[in-house]
């Protein structure tokens, strides 16, 4: 955990360094093809201007970090002037297929990876997981007040459900859809007033933005599902699905290991609760089976610092590996588990360690790229608005994976210069880390839910920030007076 919370935003260099930014994003756009990417939207034509072009401005406004009326102000001399309601009128369109054009800059990134030759040998692992997307307009069509899970209030937004894939190297977007809640009083936490006042318009049923409605009231689980189906329809595959506890059930193991011949297993955090495994040809539930077989099949792990109970079950009719994990200081017990039977505790822990990278993708698109930020009160235009966000991303991670270096001589003196310039600020950085991790364990948290809230609460992030800055200023007092000392630390 300590080696993924050293690189908690692997963007955040590219996305902060604007100059960086600015210089590599064209030719990253010109690497994309977008031109042919959004050939199918050119049906669609406002005012003599095609929707590529539209559609290439509001992907630059993005990364500009602007609106479109800030834009619109500024003027870049590249783009052309285009009216306001222009933008608006595309991303309001019901007949332009947002989810085909998101998975097709998912299919070139995986096309420009494989031609530049950058081959890894590393597992592929889908990553399912939800966030928030917190709104303030009760008027915005299909608009509902949702459970968050992090700051277990229920704020007004929708709920993302998205895919991800990691190839080894770089995750990247795949899918997503929408959600919203009933409530209790099946009126999605609002008064009758509110709904009545709630944008609405009538799509045809043959649209896609008609089928991204249907979705909003479905079980997320349901979702998940139709939305591996797709990607593995489209030729991603991967060999594991990584997923939190919130997902980890008996519908979805059984509708993922039916896609495609059982090719992809689950791998994922389980709640210990009262649901029931067979074992020894007896129905016990989680708190049974660890009373049951702690003494007689714990082992322990060195590197983990860690207590375990390997057990292989049948769950509701599939045959499953649970593994039950104390750390050392816990008082609790955690459970991992998957439908690989032939998976070793070591590497089933550094696997799903894999899924903390979609936490890292929502906290740097809700900080950089305004994910969830559109008010816009048609339900089109958020979805219009959130598929903009993951594409810029999806441009981004690229030119982090190829922008650095582009060779393996510039590769080694980056290396070089980076052992050389080592500074007892990241070192403090790491122990600041190590502190972390290890007073979680200490006061029994619950590690998982933390994480959640350190990556996805804004208020959380912000003093983590104040202080990575406070020890950033240190470290610029001690390089002023005296560089030699930090140097005596790096060579040490």
């Amino acid at each position: 955990m300590t080696s993924k919370l050293d690189n908690l935003s692997e963007l955040e260099r590219v996305l902060t360094d604007k100059e960086k930014t600015n210089e590599g994003v064209l030719h990253f756009f010109s690497v994309f093809k977008i031109e042919r990417l959004l050939k199918s939207f050119n049906m669609v034509k406002s005012k003599g201007v095609s929707v590529s072009m539209i559609l290439f401005s509001l992907i630059i406004f993005r990364l500009k970090g602007s609106n479109v009326a800030q834009m619109q102000s500024q003027r870049l001399s590249f783009l052309p002037k285009i009216d306001d309601n222009t933008f608006y009128r595309l991303m309001n369109n019901s007949w332009l297929n947002w989810r085909i054009l998101l998975m097709s800059f998912a299919k070139q990134f995986v096309y420009t990876v494989n031609k530049k030759g950058d081959h890894n040998t590393g597992v592929k692992c889908f990553v399912l997981d939800d966030t928030d997307l917190t709104k303030t307009g009760k008027t915005i069509e299909f608009i509902s007040h949702i459970f968050s899970h992090v700051t277990k209030l229920y704020p007004l937004g929708y709920k993302m459900l998205l895919l991800a894939l990691w190839d080894g190297k770089s995750l990247i977007t795949i899918d997503f859809s929408l959600h919203r809640e009933k409530g209790k009083n099946g009126r999605y936490g609002l008064t009758s007033k509110e709904l009545k006042n709630q944008f609405s318009k009538d799509r045809d049923k043959k649209s896609p933005a008609f089928k991204r409605v249907r979705e909003l009231d479905k079980k997320k689980t349901e979702n998940a599902v139709a939305m591996l189906r797709r990607a593995v329809k489209n030729g991603f595959l991967a060999s594991y699905v990584l997923m939190d506890s919130w997902f980890v059930n008996d519908y979805m193991i059984k509708g993922i290991r039916s896609i495609k011949n059982g090719a992809m297993h689950v791998l994922g955090i389980c709640k210990i609760d009262i649901r029931k495994y067979s074992f020894d040809k007896k129905e016990l539930n989680a708190h049974q089976l660890i009373t049951k077989y702690e003494r007689k099949r714990a082992k322990y792990s060195r590197k983990y610092k860690s207590r375990y109970i390997p057990l292989v079950v049948d769950y509701k009719g599939e045959t499953v590996h649970l593994f039950f994990v104390k750390y050392n200081h816990s008082k609790s017990w955690s459970l991992l588990l998957t439908t690989d039977l032939s998976i070793s505790f070591v590497s089933a822990i550094e696997l799903y360690q894999i899924r903390w990278t979609i936490e890292v993708l929502f906290k740097e698109c809700k900080q950089y790229l305004q994910l969830g930020y559109s008010q816009n009160t048609d339900f089109d235009g958020q979805i219009a608005d959130t598929t903009l966000t993951l594409i810029t991303h999806t441009i981004l991670t690229l030119q982090k994976r190829f922008g650095s270096y582009e060779t393996i001589g510039e590769l080694f003196r980056e290396t070089q210069q980076y052992l050389i310039e080592l500074t007892l600020w990241e070192r403090l950085l790491k122990i600041f880390l190590k502190m972390l991790l290890q007073l979680i364990e200490i006061l029994s948290i619950d590690i998982d839910e933390t994480m959640s809230r350190l990556l996805q609460d804004n208020e959380i992030s912000r003093k983590l920030r104040k202080i990575l800055f406070l020890l950033n200023d240190y470290e610029d007092n001690i390089e002023k007076t005296d560089k030699s000392a930090i140097g005596f630390v790096t060579a040490s």
